[in-house]
């Protein structure tokens, strides 16, 4: 079995922790444990949130982590796709492009943020594009700031995600983990993330930097000094053979191990 819960999704108030969790839960976990092979947490918070709220032994705890498809994969980082997507766009090859795809909502509202951290910088080879469904309240919000350097260009379908994020030079999240952080991993793509306790796999060596602040001026001055200095050596670190940990086939693999085990 896996578990999707953490402390930046669920358990959020007393009543959810102290009763929901920590006893209705708790309670239908522990009977289940018997007859489980493995427990696993798709995040290392949520490997802790079974230990440390459920009361689950921890030698049948484990990490699995969320991935991307192979194939999947493999089609978004071929030259043509890529070179495809970007002229879709209007975006040059020696265009900077940052992608930020996923839902915008009022928990996740930082991709504004982003947007106005992209506007802000002088440099006119810095490119945004976003996607990825808004609500009808945020529409306005995300549209007054689309310009020439940053675009919104609407809903993408999961299977076409890698192609975005494979022709991207730079992924960045600002709000709420997604598994799109982990499929941004896989492509060998180097990400900006908001700094979560628990969240910290996707870092394979230094091919992410942190936000620790609700803040565009924080966003800006991160993706300013990547684009001035740091950016080869996040390349480098993301195309490492640690990517390949984030592939299907590997994860796959190690709960078919589990499973026979």
């Amino acid at each position: 079995m896996d578990n999707h819960a953490d402390f930046s999704n669920s358990a959020t108030n007393w009543l959810s922790k102290n009763i929901l969790h920590k006893v209705v839960w708790r309670h239908y976990a522990n009977k289940l444990e018997p007859y489980v092979n493995r427990l696993y947490g798709v995040l290392p918070a949520r490997v802790d949130f079974l230990t440390d709220v459920y009361g689950l032994p921890a030698e049948k705890c484990e990490l699995l982590v969320m991935g991307a498809d192979d194939e999947l994969v493999e089609e978004a980082l071929k030259p043509e796709v890529k070179k495809k997507t970007r002229e879709k766009y209007g975006i040059a090859n020696d265009d900077f492009l940052i992608m930020n795809g996923g839902k915008i909502d009022n928990a996740k509202k930082q991709t504004l943020l982003l947007m106005d951290a992209v506007n802000q910088i002088e440099n006119e080879k810095i490119k945004l594009i976003v996607f990825g469904s808004v609500i009808p309240e945020l529409k306005e919000e995300v549209e007054k700031r689309c310009s020439d350097k940053v675009q919104y260009i609407g809903w993408v379908e999961s299977n076409e995600s890698g192609n975005y994020f494979g022709a991207a030079d730079l992924v960045v999240f600002p709000g709420r983990h997604s598994v799109f952080w982990e499929q941004a991993v896989a492509l060998g793509i180097p990400m900006v993330v908001k700094h979560w306790e628990g969240t910290t796999h996707v870092d394979i060596g230094g091919n992410v930097k942190y936000l620790y602040k609700d803040s565009a001026d924080e966003i800006k001055k991160v993706i300013e000094k990547i684009v001035n200095g740091d950016y080869e050596g996040m390349k480098n670190a993301a195309h490492g053979e640690k990517r390949e940990q984030f592939l299907y086939s590997r994860i796959a693999n190690q709960a078919i191990r589990d499973v026979l085990a």
